[in-house]
Order: C-alpha cells, then structure tokens, then sequence
C-alpha cells in the first residue's frame, strides 16, 4: 500500500522522467555508508547559485528523493542545485555522529566545483525520516541555514536552547499518529521562543501530499526573493488572514500565528485540503 502511495505521488506530479542526476561519494566511518553516495540535479539554463538539501524517506536513495519532491522548476528558476545523500541505516539522522560531517563535505565539494559562494546559506526540506534530518541538521548547525520546512517529522529538538530563527515550514497528516502531535507542540514551543512558523495540517496520514509539496515550492520560493520580508499572519485556528501590521499582530496569539513571506503561500495554506 505504501508503495502505491508513493508510486501515485509520482503520477500525479508528472515526474516519471528519465532525467538523470550527477552523483558524488564521500567516505564515512559508518558500516552502512562507506561510501555515500549522494545525487544532484543542476539548474536547467542557469548558472548554479546556492544549494538545497532534500532529504527523503527512511533509506531512500537521493535520485529518488530528488524526482519524488520535484522542486525542478524552482531549481531551475533561481539557480539551485538540488543535493540529496542516499543515507542507510547508522542512525544517520544524527549529524553529530557522521552524517553531518559527510553532508558538508559533499556541500564543500559543491561549492568549490560551481563557483558557489563560501558563505551561501543552504535550504533544506524533508520527509519522514529525511525530516527527522532536517531538525537534527538544522540544529546541529543552525547558521548554515537560510530556510527549512518539513512533513511528517518524527524527532525534534528543543526550541528553546536555540537562538538563530529561521523561516520555518512545518506540515503533517492529522492521522499521522504521534507525528502529528509532536509536530504540533514543537511547532508551538518554536513559535513561543520567538521563530516564523508556517504551520499546515491535513486530513491525511503519514504519506507525503501534493498539497504539502506545492506549499513546500511557494515557501522556498518566496525566500529566495530580494530582501524577504513577512507580509501576512495567519491564524491556523480560523484559516483567515491579515496584512502584517503591528494592530492585526496584537490580536493574533502566538501559538496560532503562522507568518507569510507572499500571497501565493497564503493562499496555498488557506485552500488546500483541511
């Protein structure tokens, strides 16, 4: 049935291509990784400018996560290379022990072959256990890291003994049993200590969705305009929102307070599948 699923995603995206990704290894210490590969796809017509990291589901290999989120056209638009490490067992979800270390060699091997800027900072999103990475990774090291977002996360961190705040994207299925709730308390915490949260539940399971994906497009999307800036808040009890002023902040709550970088976003959050 989960394969299904995924295989129905796939269909529906329109992303059963042949189009195939450039790959690189680097050496680990762990059994299962000793050679890590990792896939990337280049910008179509467009001289490569900063890097996103897409991470997928537990052991997917990286060309699948790359053609599975299908973040092509956003890539292309905006001169993103989509990177993506074909992770397997080891724990990997814990950058400290040695994914980290593996990932921002692969990050560095990168840079240094396209002209990519030293100090550009990365964009990371995730699945399942690839969200599971995108928490542990971001908190790892959290300034490395423009902007986040991910579905379905499993394992968080504690907002509270972090300071850097980044745009944020979480989502997740209301029958996602324990996700859900662990995604929605973070989310709140997070918000509590001072973080842009963009917050989104559907009436889905653990499965990936397009409607996530397509709010996951937006959000990168607006990030990567100039001077990025919260133009909306939105309330996730009621789905309404407001131009961002100082008024309509102070009759928000914070915990329910999901903020805006476009209209496009809102929109997506507000008319999607409830």
């Amino acid at each position: 049935m989960k394969n299904f699923l995924i295989i129905t995603l796939l269909l529906i995206s329109g992303i059963l291509s042949a189009e195939t990704f450039k790959t690189l290894e680097i050496s680990t210490p762990a059994e299962h990784n000793r050679k890590l590969k990792f896939s990337y796809r280049l910008p179509k017509d467009s001289k490569p400018k900063r890097i996103m990291v897409l991470f997928g589901g537990r052991n997917w290999p990286g060309d699948r996560t790359i053609r599975t989120f299908n973040f092509n056209k956003l890539a292309d638009h905006y001169g993103i290379i989509l990177l993506s490490p074909w992770f397997k067992d080891n724990e990997y979800w814990q950058p400290e022990k040695w994914s980290g270390s593996a990932l921002l060699e692969a990050v560095s091997q990168i840079r240094r072959q396209y002209s990519i800027p030293a100090n550009s900072k990365l964009f990371y999103y995730g699945y399942s256990a690839g969200a599971q990475c995108v928490a542990q990774f971001y908190a790892w090291k959290p300034k490395l890291v423009a902007a986040w977002g991910l579905h379905a996360c499993g394992v968080w961190f504690k907002p509270e003994e972090l300071s850097n705040h980044v745009p944020t994207l979480v989502t997740c299925g209301k029958n996602d049993t324990g996700r859900y709730e662990l995604s929605w308390s973070s989310v709140q915490r997070w918000r509590d200590n001072g973080a842009s949260v963009i917050w989104r539940s559907y009436d889905t399971g653990h499965e990936l969705n397009r409607e996530a994906l397509q709010l996951a497009r937006s959000f990168f999307e607006a990030q990567l305009q100039p001077n990025p800036h919260i133009k909306y808040i939105g309330d996730d009890q009621t789905r309404q929102y407001y131009v961002n002023t100082a008024e309509n902040r102070r009759k928000m709550e914070v915990d329910y307070s999901s903020t805006f970088y476009s209209l496009k976003t809102v929109k997506l959050w507000k008319e999607g599948i409830n």
